[in-house]
């Protein structure tokens, strides 16, 4: 799935492994469920519950999916590039 947009809510269903390309000053924050979030190059997995939040210090691809198997994760995403870390 592409989505180009500067907010967008994405739900993440069990078994569902989805792949973000996000660019840095974009704030992931947890809405429903718990979301684990992966990068290539980061130590520390992510898990983000509701009102969980991070901002990305740099652009970076993630791997992101619903952790619990009977329920789904949802996951609010809103870029602000330019915004200092």
């Amino acid at each position: 799935m592409i989505v180009n947009a500067t907010s967008a809510c994405l739900t993440l269903l069990p078994g569902q492994v989805t792949r973000l390309q996000l660019r840095a000053g974009t704030r992931v924050r947890g809405v429903r469920g718990t979301a684990w979030l992966t990068a290539d190059g980061q130590a520390q997995d992510i898990l983000l519950d509701p009102t969980d939040e991070f901002v990305l210090d740099r652009d970076r691809h993630l791997l992101a999916c619903a952790l619990r198997a009977d329920g789904r994760a949802v996951l609010q995403l809103d870029e602000r590039p330019g915004v200092p870390q």
